[in-house]
């Protein structure tokens, strides 16, 4: 009986973590989202970007990353449509490369196919939403991400910030 209990007492110990690290995740995001004037538009360089190659590492730290998208898009010219918009564009790449088939591929693979989720679904909100076309934002989207995700991975493919994202 003892044990159950000790069990019980861990396990919330390590929900409780896991929810502050994904806070402190999420805030992390929001803060640099917020402080960058280029956060928003067809080029973005959201410095806040190289933090979603972590959950590429570690898939704890997903939900706070999301969390983290929702929270920086409220904020948008676009509001609760880029809060949509956003979070199923990172979703959608979570979805095949932390849990899915594609979860195996190298980090630099897994980077691109989240530069192109990005690109395209949310470059479909920007055409929607101000009538650039398609191509332009898909394109300026997907080379803006991907230098901010390739900063990324070079952060936290080796060495000492790989090994911390490995233990969260």
């Amino acid at each position: 009986m003892d044990k159950n209990v000790k069990l019980q007492g861990g396990d919330k110990m390590k929900k409780t973590k896991s929810i502050c690290i994904g806070a402190v995740i999420a805030a992390l995001y929001v803060a640099l989202t917020l402080i960058n004037p280029i956060s928003w538009a067809s080029m973005q360089f959201r410095v806040s970007n190289i933090l979603c190659v972590v959950p590429l590492v570690n898939k704890k730290i997903a939900p706070g990353i999301l969390v983290g998208i929702a929270i920086s898009n409220a904020f948008s010219p676009l509001g609760l449509v880029d809060v949509l918009f956003g979070v199923l564009a990172e979703g959608v790449a979570y979805a095949l490369c932390v849990y899915g088939p594609l979860n195996k591929i190298s980090l630099w693979k897994k980077a691109a196919i989240l530069s192109l989720s990005v690109s395209m679904i949310v470059g479909a909100e920007l055409t929607l939403a101000y009538s650039i076309p398609y191509f332009v934002n898909v394109a300026s989207l997907f080379v803006s991400t991907s230098v901010i995700l390739g900063i990324g991975v070079a952060v936290f493919s080796k060495g000492p910030m790989r090994s911390i994202m490995e233990r969260i």
